[in-house]
């Protein structure tokens, strides 16, 4: 376990928070609201997946994301870095998964990913095993972990409402990102 408390297995790092956006259904409430911004994300000029099976999912990404949506987020989780951070909103609907992958092998940046809404528990991620573990998702609750760690999001089913969740990147000002 590092200073942190992850859980460092082969340089693979995990931690589940929970409570740590303080407010998921003011973010829920807003993402009805701006449900016209969602935009399906774009297998072939994206990272994730292959062309046999380059997943689903709608996003509204933080240059897009109107003022009032961004507030709501940042006024919502812990200030805890003085990089920049950006914020992608993701939405899953019946059907929607993203296939086993990994964000990067570098560790320039940070990734968290907080739960806001889900009917059944879909995002796995895996072991230094390969063995994947799926995460209960309760509203709010923040999946930390290092980028490298391999995850998917499971297909969502037709009897599920809509999955929300909320990707944050940390840039530490180290990286010259900010």
């Amino acid at each position: 376990m590092d200073q942190h408390g992850h859980i460092l297995q082969d340089n693979i790092m995990y931690k589940l928070i929970e409570n740590y956006c303080t407010d998921p259904e003011r973010i829920l409430k807003l993402c009805q609201k701006y449900n016209h911004m969602f935009k399906i994300r774009d297998p072939k000029g994206d990272y994730f997946g292959t062309p046999e099976k380059p997943g689903s999912i709608k996003q509204i990404k933080h240059w897009n994301m109107p003022t009032e949506l961004k507030e709501a987020i940042f006024d919502t989780i812990p200030d805890e870095d003085d990089g920049f951070c950006t914020a992608h909103l993701n939405k899953y609907e019946a059907g929607d998964f993203l296939p086993k992958h990994k964000d990067t092998a570098q560790g320039y940046y940070r990734f968290k990913l907080v739960f806001l809404q889900a009917d059944r528990p879909h995002f796995k991620y895996y072991d230094e095993n390969n063995k994947g573990h799926l995460v209960e998702e309760k509203p709010g609750a923040l999946m930390d972990m290092h980028i490298a760690t391999p995850h998917e999001v499971t297909p969502i089913g037709e009897d599920e409402q809509p999955k929300y969740s909320l990707a944050l990147c940390w840039f530490p000002s180290s990286a010259g990102v900010a």
